[in-house]
């Protein structure tokens, strides 16, 4: 017994002159893990700085009962790996908002503001922010836009459009009716609103 003690103090004491090998051994095989970690955060950061922003729906503080969230856009086609895209024209390409007409008298809830961007084929992209009847400014993205519980009356509805790749902007401003219903909130038998 005490030899096997003796043996086992011994393989240990070897285990210790050894430590510097194995911590050389370690490093060198963790290398290819933090190369791994470095490609994959450098791939992370380049998508992020390449990704489209989509807003979540958000109240309008000014007016209560009135609320606004994006809706689906198409997606984009992708190119394939030999495809190759040629460079998009620097600058605001023509921008115009297609729905509703100037003083059309709009029903629907929600009412579809249709933005119409040459970004597909020559001119590099673009962003927007809108405002309704002198309220703040949305966030600035790309995506069509839905309001919702309009206030009955006259609306007043602006675009502010800006390049990704240059200075230029312009704003573009659509004035129609709405007559429509609210979607009231769901009352519960005890009457609170959800």
């Amino acid at each position: 017994m005490a030899n096997s003690k003796k043996a086992k103090k011994k393989k240990i004491e070897r285990l210790y002159d050894k430590k510097p090998m194995i911590e050389f051994v370690v490093a060198v095989l963790s290398i290819p893990s933090i190369l791994l970690l470095l490609i994959l955060n450098v791939k992370s950061l380049t998508n992020s700085n390449n990704a489209k922003l989509t807003p979540t729906p958000s109240h309008n503080t000014t007016q209560p009962n009135f609320f606004t969230k994006p809706l689906a856009r198409e997606p984009k086609a992708t190119l394939l790996p030999n495809e190759s895209q040629a460079p998009c024209i620097k600058g605001l390409g023509p921008v115009s908002i297609t729905s509703p007409n100037e003083g059309d008298t709009i029903t629907n809830n929600p009412v579809e503001i249709a933005i119409s961007y040459d970004d597909e084929s020559k001119y590099c992209s673009a962003v927007w922010a809108y405002s309704v009847n002198g309220s703040s400014w949305s966030d600035y993205n790309n995506n069509s836009v839905a309001l919702y519980n309009l206030p009955n009356g006259s609306v007043k509805f602006q675009l502010r459009v800006k390049s990704l790749t240059t200075s230029d902007s312009t704003t573009l401003t659509r004035d129609f009716m709405y007559e429509g219903q609210s979607s009231a909130p769901v009352s519960t038998a005890s009457g609170s609103a959800h």
